[in-house]
Formats: C-alpha cells, sequence, structure tokens
C-alpha cells in the first residue's frame, strides 16, 4: 500500500471518529472558555455592564501540543444607546466564534444582539437580552472524502439581574433546536441553560476579589461548570483561577485598565492544566484575551 493510500486511511479514520464525536456529544454546545467572565455576552445576550459606551472584545483558545491546529476565537463589539430617560439604556451588538478542529472541519456562528436595560430602583437594574444568527458547520474535502456545509438559524435569550456587588444571569441557548446535516451527518442544537452569577468583594481600599461562578445544564448527564475568583489590585493588576468540573485548573494573569486617550485597554492571558484522568501535557490550553472600551 502506497504513502498517499495510507494517508488517506487515516485521515478518513480521524474524520469518521471526530464525525461520530461530535453528532452524539454535547460539542454542538458553544465551547465556555477558561475567561468566560471577559466577555459574558458568549453565554448570555442580556448586559451586565453600564459603564461604557462603546466595547469590543476579542478572545483566542489554543490546544497545544499535539493538538496544536485546534482552537476556537470570538470577537464581539457593542454600543451603548441612552433612552429618554436616565433609568434606562440598550446595547446593540455583534458576536462571531469561529471554530477550527484541525486542517478539515470549521464551524461558525454569527449573532445580532440587542439588550434593554432597566433600574428596578436606587440599587438595582434588570437586563434582558436576545441574540439571533447563524450556525455554519464545513466539513473540507481531503483523499477520504468530499466535503461538505450545512448553515442553520439560531437564538439565544438571557436576563441579568444587577447590584453594586452582585450579579445574576440566566439564558436561554440554542433555543430553536436547529438541525444541520454536513457531509451525511446529523448534529442537533439541543437548547440548554446557562446560569452565571458574580460577587465582589473589597479586602482593603487597594485589594478586590470577585467571584465568578458559571453552571451550564443541558441534561442531567450534560452540564458543565466552572468557579473563578479574580483579584484585582490597585485598579490595575489582575490573578486567579479558573476551577474548571472535571476539566482542569487554569492560571490566570492580566491588566485590567490602561488608559488609551479617552477609552482604556485590557489584557490577559491563562494556561490550563488538565487533571482529566487521561489526561497529559498535549491536553493543557492556551488563552489570550483582550477588549477596548470608552
Amino acid at each position: 500500500m502506497g504513502k498517499r493510500s495510507v494517508s488517506g486511511c487515516c485521515v478518513f479514520f480521524l474524520l469518521n471518529v471526530t464525525f461520530n464525536i461530535f453528532a452524539q456529544s454535547g460539542d454542538n454546545n458553544p465551547i465556555v472558555f477558561d475567561q468566560f467572565f471577559q466577555n459574558y455576552y458568549m453565554i448570555n445576550p442580556a448586559s451586565h455592564d453600564s459603564t461604557d459606551k462603546f466595547q469590543v472584545a476579542i478572545g483566542n483558545r489554543s490546544l497545544i501540543g499535539l493538538f496544536e491546529g485546534v482552537n476556537r476565537l470570538y470577537v464581539d463589539a457593542n454600543i451603548r444607546i441612552m433612552h429618554r430617560s436616565q433609568l434606562q439604556y440598550s446595547r446593540i451588538g455583534l458576536l462571531i466564534i469561529a471554530y477550527n478542529d484541525g486542517a478539515f472541519i470549521n464551524r461558525t456562528r454569527a449573532y445580532g444582539r440587542y439588550s434593554w436595560t432597566t433600574s428596578l430602583g436606587a440599587r438595582s437594574s434588570l437586563s434582558a437580552g436576545i441574540a439571533l444568527g447563524v450556525v455554519n458547520y464545513t466539513f473540507l474535502a481531503s483523499q477520504a472524502g468530499i466535503g461538505g456545509s450545512s448553515a442553520a438559524f439560531d437564538g439565544n435569550a438571557g436576563l441579568w439581574y444587577i447590584r453594586r456587588k452582585l450579579k445574576i444571569g440566566v439564558a436561554y441557548q440554542q433555543m430553536v433546536r436547529s438541525v444541520l446535516t454536513p457531509v451525511n451527518q446529523r448534529f442537533e442544537l439541543v437548547p440548554y441553560l446557562n446560569f452565571n452569577a458574580m460577587y465582589t468583594s473589597y479586602i482593603n481600599s487597594h485589594v478586590s476579589v470577585t467571584t465568578h461562578a458559571y453552571f451550564r445544564y443541558q441534561s442531567s448527564s450534560v452540564y458543565d461548570m466552572q468557579l473563578a475568583p479574580i483579584f484585582l489590585f490597585e485598579e490595575k493588576f489582575e490573578t486567579g483561577v479558573d476551577l474548571h468540573y472535571k476539566r482542569g485548573v487554569a492560571l490566570l494573569f492580566g491588566i485590567k485598565s490602561i488608559d488609551i486617550g479617552q477609552g482604556k485597554i485590557r489584557f490577559m492571558g491563562s494556561f490550563l492544566l488538565s487533571t482529566r484522568k487521561l489526561a497529559n501535557t498535549f491536553d493543557n490550553a492556551f488563552e489570550l484575551s483582550a477588549g477596548y472600551s470608552f
């Protein structure tokens, strides 16, 4: 058997395994980043932050070693629109998420988003949001077979209850239950719920800690949890960990705010140390995120 035949058989085997994993598991859900708190719009279309008029965020997650070609990228931008009443405002935004699962598999999500926030009193407010868009799966052609692609409509809706120190959110994701069928495979976008909470406490005038909690529920056997306490020093430097249930521990370091003209920029990097039973050094992940606002 020639080298091309061997290569073709290997590619066919890997693609077949990947197709079956996607079709039979919950991997049709968007990947939750270790730095999920850097862009909550990925898991809840409502608005939890009224501080800036314009915000843009970008993040990249890459596996290292053997799975070097697998990464996830997102870009998000939104603008705040004030209402006649000073107690209300809206945000309009756009979110694009791209998954590159090696040389032959690409998955993309693009959503337009609207949220409306109103005051409930002197110390609390409520935000409601909806995101509508398109999900596309593309499998590129190889020596082992033809490629194909499929696109489907998708939608998410969410709420945030907001106080100065405490914020609680809930979102209903993939609520349309769309089905994609590239390369004779069937991928169902099963609905699920996202629950979020964050609480800020002040250790002293120089140090605060904000604890971010995330829980995704799809069924009794398909769920995910993360807990991330993040320390902020002098309103400038951040560090903390993200504890990811049955996945690992991510170490996080960042700069919260650097003034640039009338705006400010932020950066954060993290490295996931996997704790899965079958994990090795090839199962770790590196993330970078950045944002600009004014």
